[in-house]
């Protein structure tokens, strides 16, 4: 499957859009300008949800093949939501300080309805969408737990365990994780089956110091905004990584959403 990214600069609101193929080529699509500051981005089908954590406002759009991008509605959350995950239409936020969750859905048009609101513990530094399951990590610990969002916005926990601490980047492709050390370049991947199981693969190296990690379908693009250097790969339904192929954007990207 192939997919288009989206690339925002906070500081000004500049934007970006390109494709990646299966084959891991990039492309660029398109340029354009956003309000600055938005502190989250999230994918849900072709719309994104763009958010601003210290005021809660929203604002919602479009991004097409041709990686055009349309606004279609603007609103207010509460703020301080930390961190932001997307199940299908659905979404989950969550607050590392205090453990406070809510849910909302976004529909094509683009306009947000809360749905629900509850309470997990605090702490959580990843949260990962694998279909409707979630997976969620502690970096300093090692902690992870699972639990399910169903189409209502209502969360169900599944199940526990540990992992290795220190892993920096994680990233969902269909049912399994990559997990990245940006500090070694050490990864390791693994499943997460549709009862918030846990299996652990494989393991492996890369380079250091990848920024960003972003999957579309089984592809897999590396960033890193100090350089604009730029890797593409693929994990297979084993865990096991292919390289495909390298090049070199504009630096300073601090935003990459993918939209498949």
């Amino acid at each position: 499957m192939s997919g288009e990214l989206l690339f925002y600069r906070a500081d000004d609101g500049v934007i970006a859009t390109a494709r990646i193929d299966t084959n891991g080529i990039f492309t660029e699509l398109a340029e354009g300008q956003l309000s600055p500051e938005w502190t989250h981005t999230n994918a849900l089908g072709r719309e994104l949800l763009f958010y601003r954590s210290d005021s809660g406002v929203i604002a919602t759009g479009r991004i097409d093949t041709n990686g055009i991008f349309t606004g279609l509605a603007e609103g207010k959350l509460s703020d301080s939501w930390t961190h932001i995950t997307s199940l299908g239409r659905e979404l989950l936020f969550y607050r590392s300080d205090t453990g406070v969750i809510a849910t909302g859905r976004i529909d094509t048009n683009g306009i947000f309805t809360e749905l629900a609101e509850g309470q997990l513990s605090p702490g959580w530094t990843h949260i990962n969408a694998l279909g409707r399951e979630l997976q969620f990590y502690r970096s300093d610990q090692g902690d992870i737990a699972t639990g399910r969002i169903d189409t209502n916005g209502i969360f169900t926990g599944l199940a526990e365990g540990r992992l290795s601490d220190g892993w920096t980047r994680i990233t969902s492709l269909g049912r399994e994780l990559l997990f990245y050390r940006s500090d070694t370049g050490v990864i390791a991947t693994g499943r997460i089956d549709t009862n918030g199981i846990f299996t652990e693969l494989a393991e492996g190296q890369l380079s250091p110091e990848w920024t960003h990690i972003n999957a579309l379908g089984r592809e897999l693009q590396f960033y890193r905004s100090d350089t604009g250097v730029i890797a593409t790969a693929r994990i297979d339904t084993n865990g096991i990584f292919t390289e495909l192929a390298e090049g070199q954007l504009s630096p300073a990207w601090g935003l990459i959403t993918s939209v498949v």
